[in-house]
């Protein structure tokens, strides 16, 4: 399920548009040209309530395999793909008790051995998301776990993505990158880059 992901493109309406028409724009623009199963949409919209987050998941899920952010219950009721855990969320075990699909989650220190599908370390860049937050670095993406890794943080440029990708990174996630380009396809391009020169 995760082998062709390259791309973890992290929802913000803030960047997208607040409203449920310019959120699915957003979604459906950024994934034109990728090649279908390589980018995942993580819909984290810590503001919202369970209803208004769950028409954004419905939203999303017309374009994309879809992680819902710390939301096991959302996650359900979409059927979404998979959920999100954030790095003091519950456990991947009573995650794993609640929901069947695959599991994500945040790890801020390269203690990759968390039982999940899906790890996205960082920051390796400094990043506006995490100010005072000093970035991990390239390095930290030298270590390698079972789970399919991420590299987030300050990943705004094709450039930053590919060197990711060329120090141990399996797939990157975009915030900036994802919703102030015309599509995603370069980041895609530039995952791959770097995984042949591994």
């Amino acid at each position: 399920m995760l082998d062709k992901v390259r791309v973890v493109a992290i929802t913000d309406r803030r960047l997208m548009g607040d409203i449920p028409a310019a959120f699915g724009d957003a979604i459906e623009r950024a994934l034109r040209g990728c090649p279908p199963g390589s980018v995942l949409v993580q819909v984290r919209e810590k503001d919202l309530d369970g209803a208004a987050l769950l028409e954004l998941v419905h939203i999303a899920r017309r374009y994309a395999r879809v992680l819902v952010n710390d939301r096991v219950d959302v996650a359900l009721a979409a059927s979404a793909v998979g959920v999100h855990l954030p790095e003091r969320g519950l456990s991947v075990a009573e995650a794993r008790a609640l929901f069947p699909g695959l599991i994500g989650v945040s790890r801020h220190a390269p203690d990759l051995d968390s039982g999940a599908d899906l790890v996205q370390l960082g920051p390796i860049w400094p990043t506006p998301s995490k100010p005072g937050v000093h970035p991990l670095g390239l390095d930290a993406l030298r270590l390698r776990p079972a789970a399919k890794l991420v590299a987030v943080g300050g990943i705004d440029t094709p450039e930053r993505a590919r060197e990711a990708a060329r120090a141990g990174a399996d797939a990157v996630a975009v915030i900036r990158g994802a919703w102030r380009s015309e599509s995603l396809v370069s980041f895609v391009t530039a995952v791959e880059a770097g995984l042949a020169l591994r």
